[in-house]
């Protein structure tokens, strides 16, 4: 039917008729439906818009000039719905008034139900009695009266608002916490909800009062504004507070700024910043501070700045930054400004994806967080330029891959070298007709060097050279997977086999090692041709892996397996694995790895190195993960032997964890670590946390402590205490440290 309006309304009533009367407008198009919150706002604001009515029985009083209109009364205009069991329209004065179970269903979302309701100018405006208000994030607002001007400014008087949901038993009870004001003004043209003399309570008890508060309106997804203060003491720092601003400075970007005031180490000031482009992000973090703390090495400033970004040149390109620099190694642990890592590693790189290949260009310095190491000895790349390209299968069933590296390190305390690399890999797997499982690998790569102060001998004097090599390598990999078919369950058992070959030889001193210095022989390189990740050492020499591989799986996809080998070299010396690497022999260690996962409330892992002699352990990893999400339970359990590659001392380390779900709202958590080897004093570190989540608040306590020591952190116990009201945001309050030396 034809749109209409109230007046249409009320001619229709003097008809006479006495049953439904029922109007529908057009039905909206597509676009219209996916609208905007400014769209919504524009189409409510248009007070010519059509009416849509319709009731069980509609009346017309020609000496009044009112349509009354009873029985599942419905009302909507300009996007605003209106439900009661009587509403009536006045002619003269152009008012709507409802009553008996009104609710109105607002174009943003909103539900607002009251006993009375009185509606002007094409339903925008209203007064409201008894009203309550369900907001778009079922938050509640509640007050005597209420009345909304211009169709989007409520005024509630003596209101209440809560987000918690009221108690199932006892709905009359007052919720878990709620504000209430003399007035509360709801404003959703700059969306936001203010206070006017407002009490807090928790469970019914006054603990706090503001003669003005204001909050974002539930549909704001960034609003800015102070942020929950941080104030507590610890031992370095002492007394020290922050107080952080929230700027949200458009839909793209925002800033957040966090000054750090403390009574020992002077104020700091730090914050970041994000913003989002069509076709990438930048994100910065930064702080500094000045002072001549003594643990500043006669340094007046202090800071570090941790930043990256991306960028999508095209479909194919794409380049980017990392930068990590902090200006000396105990400044991010002196304020506690997270778990800083033993380096930072910053870098600058463009890459390229195309449908079958990579290419990269990288550039990277870093800096060490270890007061041991120096960051002289660091070098800067300024390039490494990789590119790799994956053909597809050919003729012969193969596939043939090449791979390029173009490296310029520049050396501070160590050589100096330019390296190019290029080498080519093709893989042929087949399969006999007995069931063997086959792949050939044949794989070529040629090394250029180009390096200066190079010392062959620590005593010799520093030259230059240039050295070069072709490193060639065939293997051949069998399997033979024996399967056998349960009702529920499948075994796979197999065998497995590898043989590589390659020239010996092939790391002269004149080729400096920067990229394959670290190596501890595990599970995972068992079967691989070359066990070293980086370019300047090659993994020369004749050798034969082999091993023995189970498997058991369920239909639920469950799982119970293992993997147990070892390697043969056929060269009696090698320099290239050191003593505690697990292959310095001719035969090496024997690595291995069981994982049990029966179900989804038992988890178990255990990774193993043992003497190929007595068969004693060097390197063992547990790890167990049990219980249903209510009460979880789990262990970790490291022992390694000292790898003098690596600088790695003997170590035995054991870390468990706890979760344990009191009740649907409250969670203990524990955890600890201890240093097995050093029984006086071996707690690392423990804690435990008691949290309390529901729909509208969270309190987490926290009691931990710490036993690690360095040159910038005190030993000590630290307690905590977290506050976080739903849409209000949180409050931290004071964090105490006590010292325990």
């Amino acid at each position: 039917m034809a749109r209409r309006t109230w007046a249409d309304i009320a001619r229709v009533a003097t008809l006479g008729y006495t049953v439904a009367a029922v109007f529908v407008a057009d039905p909206p198009s597509a676009s219209a439906q996916t609208d905007t919150f400014r769209d919504r706002k524009s189409t409510a604001d248009d007070k010519n818009a059509p009416a849509v009515f319709s009731a069980d029985d509609v009346t017309y009083d020609n000496e009044l000039a009112l349509v009354v209109a009873r029985g599942h009364v419905e009302v909507s205009q300009a996007g605003r719905t209106v439900f009661a069991d009587t509403v009536t329209y006045n002619q003269k004065t152009d008012t709507v008034t409802a009553s008996g179970h009104v609710s109105m269903l607002e174009p943003t979302g909103e539900v607002v139900f009251g006993n009375y309701v009185e509606l002007t100018d094409s339903m925008r405006d209203a007064f409201i009695k008894d009203a309550r208000m369900l907001l778009s994030d079922r938050s509640r607002l509640v007050g005597n009266t209420a009345r909304r001007l211009n169709g989007d400014h409520t005024e509630i008087m003596k209101g209440v608002y809560s987000p918690c949901d009221l108690c199932k038993d006892d709905p009359t009870s007052p919720p878990l916490w709620q504000l209430k004001a003399a007035k509360i003004t709801h404003d959703k043209e700059n969306q936001l909800i203010e206070y006017n003399n407002v009490v807090m309570e928790i469970a019914g008890v006054p603990i706090f009062y503001s003669p003005y508060l204001s909050q974002p309106d539930p549909s704001v997804k960034r609003s800015s504004g102070l942020l929950a203060p941080l104030v507590g003491s610890n031992t370095n720092l002492g007394a020290f507070a922050s107080i952080p601003y929230y700027w949200a400075i458009d839909g793209s970007k925002d800033a957040t700024f966090q000054p750090l005031f403390t009574s020992n180490a002077g104020t700091v000031l730090g914050g970041e910043y994000r913003q989002r482009f069509t076709d990438g992000y930048i994100y910065g973090r930064g702080s500094f501070t000045t002072t001549t703390d003594a643990s500043t090495i006669n340094k007046s400033f202090r800071g570090n700045i941790s930043s990256n970004g991306e960028f999508d040149l095209n479909e194919n390109y794409r380049t980017g930054f990392d930068i990590q620099r902090v200006s000396d190694v105990n400044y991010l642990s002196y304020y506690r400004f997270g778990t800083p890592a033993n380096f930072l590693t910053s870098r600058a790189y463009l890459e390229d994806f195309d449908e079958r290949s990579f290419g990269s260009i990288n550039a990277y310095s870093f800096q060490s967080l270890r007061s041991v190491v120096s960051d002289g000895t660091q070098p800067i790349i300024l390039p490494v330029l990789d590119y790799t390209y994956v053909g597809r299968p050919d003729a012969w069933g193969g596939r043939l891959s090449v791979n390029n590296n173009v490296l310029d390190l520049i050396g501070q305390s160590t050589p100096s070298y330019r390296r190019y690399s290029t080498g080519a890999t093709w893989e042929r797997p087949f399969t006999t007709s007995d069931g063997s499982v086959f792949k050939f690998t044949g794989s070529t790569r040629g090394d250029a060097y180009s390096v200066s102060d190079v010392r062959p001998v620590s005593t010799d004097t520093p030259t230059s050279a240039t050295n070069g090599r072709v490193f060639p390598q065939l293997s051949l990999n069998w399997r033979y997977p024996l399967v056998r078919y349960g009702k529920n369950t499948r075994v796979v058992i197999q065998p497995i086999v590898s043989l590589i070959a390659a020239p010996n030889g092939g790391n002269p001193s004149t080729i400096p090692n920067q990229d394959s210095q670290a190596f501890d022989f595990d599970d995972s390189d068992l079967f691989v041709p070359n066990r070293l990740t980086g370019y300047d050492q090659v993994d020369s020499g004749q050798r034969a892996d082999y091993g023995l591989s189970a498997a058991m799986y369920d239909q639920a996809g469950n799982q119970l397996s293992f993997l147990v080998g070892q390697s043969y070299r056929l060269q009696k010396y090698d320099n290239l694995f050191p003593t505690g690497t697990g292959l310095s022999r001719q035969l090496s260690d024997y690595v291995g790895r069981v994982q049990i996962s029966p179900n989804s409330y038992f988890d178990t892992y255990y990774r193993f190195r043992l003497d190929q002699q007595d068969l004693r352990v060097h390197r063992q990893e547990v790890g167990i993960n049990t219980g249903p999400q209510r009460l979880r339970l789990g262990v970790n359990f490291a022992q390694i032997t000292a790898n003098p590659r690596d600088g790695v001392t003997n170590r035995q380390q054991v870390s468990a964890n706890a979760t344990i779900g009191l009740t649907p709202y409250w969670t203990v958590s524990l955890s600890g670590t201890r240093d097995l080897g050093n029984f006086a004093n071996g707690t690392l570190s423990s804690s435990v946390t008691a949290s309390y989540q529901d729909e509208c608040m969270t309190v987490i306590t926290s009691l931990s402590q710490s036993n690690i020591i360095n040159s910038a952190v005190t030993p000590g116990t630290t307690i905590t205490f977290q506050v976080v009201f739903k849409n209000l945001g949180q409050v931290l309050l004071p964090s105490f440290q006590t010292n325990s030396q």
